[in-house]
């Protein structure tokens, strides 16, 4: 080749060789196939940094973000809480040969962790924490032999945790908590030698601890709370091995001798956190001797456990900051020692929900700065210093004297509740005080006279609860005008005089709820009532107003609940009270004229009785008005009078008829005790006469193929109407050989509609044990014999009854059928540990009967008005009220889901029999609080069984309960049966309903998931809700919420917990 050939050929290499090297690496086609899977990246992190025109052509594109670059490799991947959305490819990283460090945590993504994980040969770290991750973990996942930190927390992980795990030689830390993973741990953990950090915590592993975690020589923390976790505590590793930090709480971790606890004094001098709550321990506490060898541990929590005795002295315990040992079963005196100065360096101390008694004279620690107290036996004057505490919570004890001692307390109090004590005299009027107090709760106690001015002094408090006393004269002037004050409750007392609020020109007023419900108060509501902008709550009731409601109450915007029955205001109702107003009773008032069109959404209670000359227009076309002119309260017609007449006259000779039939029954037939509805004590008054009619012909009360369909009546806890009030009721004290059917259609038989006359005995009749799981109420039980009682609703366990007391309390009374309940000692042990079950969303159980014959066992709980979330939902004849908006459903969903979560995690108790007849709606927000629950702890297995077998019938058993020859409820069986409820919700159909179409007969779980496979999800959705459906954000939650019911309705191995549904919801 001559020059000029050369020259021209290398020319050609120069100008060539660029244009090659520009064609991408094989580690941006990766991160480029990783980008196709984002569907929404809302700050553009990666979708306007990972582009073709930002590429670098040396093989790293190190300029966009989240990107390491280790020379023409990436190393790095890093693309934490930048809210992206979408399938995350994992698998393409196997390409990514240098990677070391893949994090992606606090985003929105799915996907599983690739069967290829093994060619990650670099990987030192991988966080894929809180996302939408599901799968089982491969088994590949052990030949990542570099590993260091592995995090895949609050994902959707199901599966075991795989053996393999012991090939993570380098393995520092592991986290995988909030899946839901299950199945034994494997004994392979004991493998990871270099181990330094494991959490398991809030899945669903079961079996023991396993054995060896000992040999973990780096091991600091271990955490496997919040599991199924069973066996006894691993005690040699406690006081064996160099861990500081020990969580086991929230198990079914159980003592295998009465004195286990005796270990304590035997821990490793490295253990500073230990967590044993919410576990099943037994036995007393090791006394005071033995604690002063307690090492160096500094946090011990105890609590929701079965523990009891004395408390030990904890004279010589220097260095423990932290000891909660609430919700068990100690007795005796509190510890003067934890409640001192000396040389403690005590920060928190729990105690509530024990047996405690005795006086507490004063609080002297300079540490202490949170002291729970409540719930005991505790009695005597209040303690005359506080100490050093901030929080300070002595509710539900027997203490008894004054308030002077507040004039002692010190100023660094910022919660303070003494509510449910009997404690009298007035409230002091000091303004140097609770210069920091920010909740102050006085409630259910005698106190008296006036409110003083002084608490509108406080300056930072924020909710302030003096209701349930005896106070009288006016509200302080300016209380209203706080600026700080959120939440006021003075209702309950006697209180009189007119109310002021703030004049328009006031501002940055906070308050946002208000009840002076239950007073004297007297004359208008002021105009200025619109002051108070932020107000969400307003409860009036039970006063003495009259006049006009003021027009200004329609410019509060956020107002959302709204109560002024029973005063005297006259005239019209405003007709633009705001959009925002989700609960409304105007009842019991002189109000005129007609409902305004935008107030029809509510139902005609919120407005009648009461209001004689108030009119609600009928909906229907054909019974609209027809007063030919005349106005509304006129006499009827001659004909009217006559159709009434004649129908009065059918109507007695039905229920004769009904009567006659029901009584040859009775004497002629022996009923079977699942089959038949014993008529001796039952007198239907039925307000439908065609249903009168059909019933009437099928002769008795059996249970047909026909009544699966029919509609859900009644609930443990309906609101009377006023008629219904003012009907006759007999005493409480059900027949002895009524044996009442179960009626699979409703779980309940029978709802206000069918009110029950029961037979009146004497008042002795009710002669046995008559127990209260706290002092709220006290009755004997020739009292509660002569309690008038209204049938609520039937279910396996027996019947509901709404007893009216003396005092015009309402209770419900769950009237036990004979053969559910435990042996006497057995019932006694479980029904205790209800004492302390005490929450918003949860239904209050108060008390329970054990009578001398084997059919009289009662229990006692909290009566819940309006009704069931049934009576609310379904659209059937006898509905509650207009449908449920969007809003209100996942409010529902959320409350619900809040208080099993509390069930879950704070009581280790599964609700059992969840559905929507046991979801009562409470007050004007209608607020859900589940009933019913952990009644399979009371009963046998055989009524546990028939509890289960009757979800089935209902469609809310779990398919794990339906395998099993011995079902017992489960955390998992309840999330089940809340996905279920759920998709009522959405659907407003009922779960035990057939649905036909052309796939024949389904139920709703299998209906839903069809219509999803089919990509018609929005068939889904309850049409009574179409004005939601046009809002974006309502159908986007409605989505959110159906994928979530389908995640609880998976199999059990699949299905997440209960903590992490909630957090879900709460989410949207």
């Amino acid at each position: 080749m001559g020059f000029v050939g050369r020259f021209l050929f290398l020319l050609l290499l120069v100008v060539t060789t660029p244009a090659l090297g520009q064609l991408p690496s094989q580690d941006i086609l990766a991160l480029l196939a990783f980008k196709k899977g984002i569907t929404h990246d809302p700050a553009g992190f990666v979708t306007d940094s990972w582009n073709d025109e930002s590429i670098d052509f040396n093989g790293c594109p190190a300029s966009w973000n989240g990107v390491v670059c280790n020379g023409a490799s990436v190393a790095g991947v890093v693309l934490d809480g930048h809210r992206i959305s979408g399938v995350a490819d994992l698998s393409v990283f196997a390409n990514l040969t240098m990677l070391v460090k893949l994090s992606m945590a606090n985003n929105n993504l799915s996907g599983s962790l690739p069967s290829n994980v093994a060619s990650l040969k670099s990987l030192k770290f991988l966080d894929i924490s809180n996302n939408r991750f599901s799968g089982p973990i491969p088994d590949d996942i052990g030949s990542l032999r570099s590993l260091q930190n592995m995090s895949l927390a609050g994902n959707n992980f199901s599966g075991p945790l795989p053996d393999s795990i012991d090939g993570l030689a380098s393995l520092q830390s592991l986290d995988v908590s909030g899946n839901a993973l299950s199945g034994p741990l494997p004994a392979a953990l004991k493998g990871l030698r270099s181990m330094v950090a494991l959490n398991l915590s809030y899945n669903a592993f079961t079996k023991g601890i396993p054995a060896g975690l000992g040999l973990l020589v780096n091991l600091q923390s271990v955490d496997l709370s919040w599991n199924q976790l069973d066996g006894g505590v691993d005690w040699k590793f406690l006081i064996e091995s160099t861990v500081t930090h020990v969580d086991f709480s929230g198990n079914l971790l159980t003592s295998t001798t009465p004195k286990e606890l005796k270990f304590l004094a035997d821990i490793s001098e490295t253990v500073v956190y230990l967590n044993l709550s919410n576990n099943k321990l037994t036995g007393s506490l090791i006394d005071g001797v033995e604690l002063s060898t307690f090492g160096r541990l500094k946090v011990l929590d105890l609590s929701s456990n079965e523990l009891s005795g004395d408390l030990p002295g904890f004279n010589y315990v220097y260095d423990l900051e932290v000891l909660r040992l609430a919700n068990n079963g100690f007795t005796g005196f509190v510890p003067s020692g934890l409640l001192k100065g000396d040389s403690l360096v005590l920060n928190q101390l729990d105690l509530s929900a024990n047996n405690l008694t005795g006086h507490i004279n004063m609080i002297t620690s300079t540490t202490l700065q949170i002291l729970n107290l409540s719930s005991n036996a505790l009695f005597g004057d209040l303690p005359l210093l506080a100490g050093s505490c901030t929080v300070l919570d002595l509710s539900n004890n027997q203490f008894r004297g004054n308030l002077s001692v507040f004039t002692k307390w010190s100023n660094d109090l910022e919660y303070v509740d003494l509510s449910q004590n009997n404690l009298t005299g007035s409230m002091p009027d000091v303004s140097s005080q609770f210069l920091r107090l920010n909740y102050l709760n006085l409630s259910h106690n005698s106190l008296a006279d006036t409110i003083p001015e002084a608490v509108v002094l406080y300056p930072k408090l924020t909710v302030l609860d003096l209701s349930s006393n005896q106070f009288s004269g006016p509200i302080p002037a300016n209380l209203l005008s706080s600026s700080m004050l959120h939440e006021l409750y003075i209702q309950d007392n006697m209180l009189t005089g007119g109310v002021s609020f703030p004049g328009s020109s006031s501002k940055n007023l906070s308050l946002e709820v208000l009840d002076i419900s239950g007073n004297h108060f007297s004359g208008s509501l002021p105009d200025d009532v619109v002051s108070l902008s932020g107000l969400r709550v307003l409860d009036i009731s039970s006063n003495n107003f009259s006049g006009a409601l003021p027009a200004t109450v329609t410019k509060l915007a956020a107002l959302t609940a709204l109560d002024i029955s029973t005063n005297q205001f006259t005239g019209p109702l405003p007709d633009a009270l705001p959009d925002t107003l989700q609960s409304l009773n105007a009842s019991y008032n002189d109000l005129s004229g007609v409902v305004p069109v935008n107030l029809r959404k509510f139902p005609e209670s919120s407005f009648h009785p009461g209001n004689s000359r108030l009119e609600y227009p009928a909906s229907s076309s054909g019974s609209g008005n027809s007063h030919s002119g005349s106005a509304g309260g006129k006499s009827l017609s001659t004909g009217a009078k006559i159709g009434l007449v004649a129908a009065s006259i059918v109507l007695l000779v039905i229920l004769i008829l009904i009567a006659i039939v029901c009584h040859y029954k009775r004497i002629s037939r022996q009923f079977p005790s699942s089959e038949k509805v014993s008529d001796k004590n039952l007198h239907r008054a039925t307000k439908d006469i065609e249903s009168m009619k059909r019933k009437d012909n099928k002769g008795s009360s059996e249970v047909s193929a026909d009544d699966l369909g029919a509609p859900r009546k009644g609930s443990t806890s309906e609101a009377p109407s006023q008629e219904e009030k003012l009907s006759g009721v007999g005493a409480f004290s059900p027949s002895k050989g009524s044996r009442f059917s179960w009626s699979p259609d409703s779980g309940e038989a029978y709802g206000q509609e069918g009110l029950a006359r029961l037979d009146v005995r004497s008042p002795d009749r009710l002669a046995g044990e008559l127990h209260f799981l706290d002092e709220t109420i006290t009755l004997t039980p020739e009292e509660l014999s002569r309690a008038p009682a209204e049938v609520l609703g039937r279910s396996s366990h027996g019947t509901s009854y709404r007893a009216t007391l003396e005092n015009g309390v309402f209770l419900t009374v769950k009237w036990l059928r004979e053969g559910v309940a435990r042996p006497k000692k057995e019932f006694t042990k479980e029904a205790k540990k209800f004492a302390n079950i005490r929450h918003p969303n949860v239904v209050g159980l108060r008390g329970y009967y054990w009578g001398p014959t084997p059919h009289e066992k009662l229990i006692l709980s909290d009566y819940v008005s309006p009704g069931s979330l049934a009576s609310f939902l379904y659209d059937r004849l006898g509905r509650r009220g207009p449908p449920l908006t969007w809003a209100q459903r996942l409010k529902i969903a959320v409350d619900v889901a809040r208080g099993l979560n509390y069930l879950h995690f704070d009581r280790a108790m599964p609700h059992g029999n969840l559905k929507a007849t046991n979801i009562l709606l409470d007050g004007l927000d209608l607020n859900a609080r589940v009933a019913d629950y952990c009644l399979h702890r009371l009963m046998t297995q055989a009524g546990v069984v028939e509890q289960i077998v009757d979800l089935g019938v209902l469609g809310y058993r779990a398919p794990e309960l339906a395998a099993s020859k011995k079902p017992s409820p489960s955390f998992k069986s309840d999330v089940y049966a809340f996905g279920v409820a759920l998709l009522e919700l959405l659907t407003g159909r009922c779960a035990g309903d057939v649905i036909t179409g052309s796939e024949g007969g389904v139920d709703l779980t299998d209906w839903v998931q069809l219509r999803v496979a089919e990509g018609q999800e929005s068939e889904c959705f309850d049409p009574a809700m179409a004005s939601d459906s046009e809002n974006p954000q309502g159908v986007k939650g409605m989505k959110e919420v159906l994928g979530i019911a389908l995640r609880c309705i998976r199999p059990v191995s699949e299905r997440p917990g209960i903590k992490s549904v909630y957090e879900d919801l709460s989410s949207i």
